[in-house]
């Protein structure tokens, strides 16, 4: 056979037309049937007949399942990470839902990730000076412009494929900490938190983007909340000695006022200073009782005695 004879394709029977032959491993594919693979699939060359056909099958089966997808998290502005937490399945597409036809992205169930990793691409360029001659010359030491990219990595349980990459951001993000790495870092760590809950997506975490940011840092980095889908979210900034909590040991936290003192000032004291006594002497009436007096007139000589049981002047007996 020779190389300008005419080929058919093995999966549809169609006649194809110049350059638009797709090998296979032991066969021919037309373009038009190659469309229909996955965006994700890579491994053409080497599937056969009978696997491309398999996969097509299950390509028709994927566009029932995308009829059905419904998001309601949206990440991403270069490709898409789309999240339906309703059907436990996510999808991958630099197109808006509304053009989902022709590209048929597969839809993804969250169970079937396996791992998910943040990668940031860093990429420097040369910053010149302008020589006495007007050419362009090299700083002394030298200068660079430092950009970066924002790319997901998922591994999937998929019989076709087993990994599918996002990029994030859609230009070049410049400077390494600034509010706009630290908002796709952010949005990053919410994207892993939704996709590696085995199947349990929950909202994303501080609400995407335009999040209140804390000396350039945004205050919540996107972790995924312990409990099930729904419930509030621990933020790692919050403060753990509020105004008006108890007091630890006596000291107070950072900054803390009207808190309740422990450390014995204000309180009832434990010393023996100011308590009622209770070694007989001087002791104190009870609150509200009048002082008891212990002076006493003799009826026989009108003499003051303080104390005792007999007159001191006369020795009558004191009477009771």
């Amino acid at each position: 056979m020779g190389l300008f004879d005419k080929k058919y394709c093995d999966i549809c029977g169609d006649k194809i037309g110049l350059l638009g032959n797709r090998k296979l491993e032991d066969g021919n594919m037309c373009k038009d049937c190659a469309k229909k693979l996955s965006p994700f699939f890579s491994e053409r060359r080497s599937s056969t007949v009978n696997e491309i056909k398999q996969q097509l099958e299950y390509r028709e089966q994927n566009k029932q399942i995308l009829a059905g997808f419904s998001p309601m998290f949206t990440f991403g502005e270069d490709d898409k990470i789309y999240i339906d937490p309703m059907k436990q399945s996510f999808v991958v597409s630099r197109r808006n839902p509304g053009s989902w036809s022709d590209e048929n992205p597969d839809v993804i169930p969250l169970s079937s990730v396996a791992g998910c990793n943040l990668r940031v691409d860093e990429d420097r360029e040369e910053i010149y000076t302008q020589g006495k001659d007007g050419e362009q010359v090299s700083y002394n030491p030298p200068r660079y412009k430092f950009t970066y990219d924002f790319y997901i990595d998922i591994k999937v349980n998929n019989p076709y494929f087993d990994e599918i990459t996002a990029k994030l951001n859609d230009s070049d993000v410049e400077g390494m900490g600034t509010m706009e790495y630290n908002r796709y870092q952010q949005t990053a760590q919410q994207v892993i938190s939704n996709l590696t809950q085995n199947g349990n997506a929950g909202m994303p975490m501080g609400g995407g983007y335009n999040q209140p940011m804390n000396n350039g840092m945004p205050m919540n980095q996107g972790y995924a909340p312990a409990g099930a889908y729904g419930q509030p979210q621990a933020n790692p900034y919050a403060q753990q000695n509020a105004y008006n909590q108890p007091m630890n040991n006596g000291y107070a936290p950072a900054n803390g006022y009207n808190q309740p003192m422990n450390n014995g000032y204000n309180q009832p004291m434990n010393n023996g200073y100011n308590q009622p006594m209770n070694q007989g002497y001087n002791q104190q009436p009870a609150y509200g009782q009048p002082p008891v007096s212990q002076a006493w007139v003799c009826p026989a000589c009108n003499a003051t005695n303080e104390g005792g049981a007999f007159c001191a002047c006369c020795g009558t007996p004191r009477q009771r």
